[in-house]
């Protein structure tokens, strides 16, 4: 017989039990009632007291990091356009201490390189105009005019820079003005170079930051006057917020760095509101997120009543559980039972801990030892699993570390090339337009041929960086309405260029009754530009046809050529990066094989389809079907 047969018949007196039993029942209930229910009321409690404090200190980090980007990249705007204007206020044409006629060319690079300036004036020192230049308008060449007595004029010839107030012009777009010296040597001003800036950059910055579902984000100067709002009719108001408690407690003098902090005030509709803010540097502007109180708190509340609701559910969950158990009196054999189920299940590390002082803690101990023996003997098994899983992460991290560098490197790339790049761009562009008919042919081809693989060379790397970024899986998506058409003509525009001695046409087949489509504006762009690119690359004369068609809710673009043709066995594979097929291996047709993995990446993030019908030495059509209304996530 075996210490748990032992146990089972072991003889006890009838009034011992009835007495033990009673006791326990009753001790076990009230403690198991009092333990549970404090246990689930302070903890239920604690929680919502510290979730309450984290969620509101959370709210204002997230709300005053959104502010500090915004202010910082309305600050780097305005120091970008400032120091292209210090650029060119020490260009060669003054270098005889005059503003000779020559520096109209200066004027000219300046707007060139520089798309935010419209306009920009040349003074000399007595303020009379010597060289005036306009984006938009027809400024004559001996223009002249006396401003010595402006705000501009005098703050930048006393050498320092002028920032000046937002205006609008023709009640549409805001404008500021900054005015720099122009200094021939350290200490002598000869004049003073100002410029007109839109400032439609800000207004997008800040109409595009959404916090919440029913925040808003909008700048203000230190009198208080509207400068960028999501609503523009406000702004062309000339609304003054002066007398908003965020605005008064964001330009009140500080020591210090401020900590971030969100302010439960009042917004200009009167709403109650959670506010933050950040500090514009240089321009003395502020940058301030707002969402409504109960936007902002609807989580935390939400989650409040979930578990006040559990809290609730599970007290008298436990309190019915306890009394339940305590009427069938748990007795110290149920444990045994358990244990020996989850043994039975595969549970090595089940100990019991039974404190009976009779044959049944006898069987407990055995029971123990027992598992002991059975943990030992696969002790040895757990051990190689321990020494696998070990390999197995060092490889994951080896892994991890080459993403890094790959990622490292691409930054790299980014930084190292495009930028250089875009510069050797620039100036080849300049280069050619200034020296029109100037040069001989040859000179005139050489400068198209550094052009155009400067540009093709951009293009390779933006194509890696694309892909890298859509692959890591940080493709923003941005849904708005759009035209097209619009897409096609700007698409069309930019190929041609490329195209062969005009020995391609481009055809396009758009109904004139195309709706809107809404999707991302940028992404969809790319798509048409790669396969557009892609049937000129491959297409040494004859036609190319962009056609779109909507139905079913669809839309359906597709892009045919008249050129080389995919073989059967490559339209499987054509879409994958790195993909040129067998045709295209040649060093004529040059290229990553990255531009149709692009597409079909990009297609996939906008929720349609591509797919590919080709014929060998007479063309292929790349169709591509995105729904009319796209409801992908803002982020894939």
């Amino acid at each position: 017989m075996n210490p748990l047969q032992v146990a089972l018949r072991w003889p006890i007196p009838q009034t011992v039990r009835g007495r033990r039993r009673s006791r326990l029942l009753r001790h076990y209930f009230v403690i198991s009632a009092l333990l549970i229910a404090g246990g689930l009321i302070t903890s239920s409690l604690l929680e919502i007291y510290f979730r309450y404090h984290e969620s509101r200190e959370n709210l204002a980090v997230l709300e005053r990091e959104a502010a500090t980007v915004a202010a910082v990249k309305i600050e780097r705007f305005i120091r970008d356009v400032e120091a292209s204007m210090k650029a060119a206020t020490k260009g060669p044409s003054i270098a005889q201490g005059d503003l000779s006629s020559d520096y109209r060319f200066e004027l000219k690079r300046l707007l060139f390189l520089t798309p935010a300036i419209t306009e920009a004036v040349a003074f000399d020192r007595n303020g009379v105009i010597r060289s005036q230049i306009s984006r938009f308008r027809g400024v004559a060449a001996d223009a002249s005019g006396d401003l010595s007595a402006s705000t501009a004029f005098q703050q930048a010839r006393q050498g320092i820079s002028y920032f000046g107030p937002v205006h609008f012009v023709r009640q549409s777009e805001p404008y500021m003005t900054i005015a720099l010296p122009i200094e021939y040597t350290k200490r002598k001003i000869i004049g003073v170079l100002q410029a007109e800036v839109n400032l439609k950059y800000v207004l997008e910055l800040v109409s595009n930051i959404k916090p919440g579902t029913a925040g808003q984000a909008y700048a203000v100067n230190r009198s208080g006057d509207l400068i960028a709002h999501p609503d523009i009719s406000l702004v062309l108001q000339r609304r003054n917020l002066a007398q908003l408690n965020q605005v008064k407690e964001a330009f009140q003098p500080m020591s210090g760095v401020p900590k971030p902090k969100a302010v439960v005030t009042h917004d200009l509709q009167g709403k109650k509101v959670i506010s933050s803010y950040a500090l514009v540097p240089g321009v003395d502007w502020a940058v301030f997120i707002e969402r409504p109180v109960e936007d902002a708190y609807e989580p935390l509340y939400a989650s409040i009543l979930r578990t006040s609701s559990l809290l609730l559910v599970g007290l008298g969950v436990a309190l019915l559980a306890t009394l339940l158990v305590g009427r069938r009196v748990v007795r110290p054999l149920e444990t045994l039972r358990h244990g020996v189920a989850r043994i039975r299940n595969g549970d090595l590390t089940t100990r019991l801990d039974l404190k009976t002082g009779d044959e049944i803690e006898i069987l407990a101990d055995e029971f123990n030892e027992m598992a002991t023996h059975l943990r030992e003997a696969y002790s040895g098994l757990e051990l190689k699993v321990a020494e696998r899983t070990q390999k197995l992460t060092l490889a994951n991290d080896k892994l991890a570390e080459a993403s890094r560098l790959k990622s490292q490197f691409l930054a790299n790339v980014n930084h190292e090339l495009r930028t250089p790049l875009s510069s050797i761009i620039g100036y080849a562009r300049l280069l050619r337009r200034e020296t029109e008919g100037q040069i001989s042919s040859l000179q005139r081809e050489n400068i198209e041929d550094l052009l155009r693989n400067a540009q093709r060379l951009l293009g390779l790397i933006d194509g890696l960086l694309d892909f890298a970024k859509i692959e890591a899986g940080k493709t923003e998506i941005h849904i708005e309405p759009v035209k097209i058409d619009e897409l096609v003509q700007g698409a069309i525009a930019t190929i041609e260029p490329i195209v062969n001695n005009n020995a391609i046409r481009i055809v396009r087949d758009l109904p004139p009754t195309l709706g809107p489509l809404h999707t991302d504006r940028e992404k969809l762009r790319q798509i048409i530009l790669n396969l557009l690119g892609n049937a000129v690359k491959f297409t040494d004369h004859g036609k190319i046809t962009i056609s779109v068609c909507q139905e079913n809710g669809d839309c359906k673009l597709a892009v045919q050529d008249s050129g080389i043709g995919i073989d059967k066995a490559d339209v499987a594979r054509i879409f994958e990066e790195f993909e040129r097929g067998r045709l295209t291996g040649d060093s004529e047709y040059r290229g990553t094989g990255l531009g149709l993995a692009i597409v079909k990446r990009l297609v996939d993030v906008l929720g349609g389809t591509v797919g590919v019908e080709s014929e060998l030495g007479k063309g292929s059509t790349f169709t591509v079907t995105l729904p009319l209304i796209n409801n992908a996530n803002q982020t894939v």
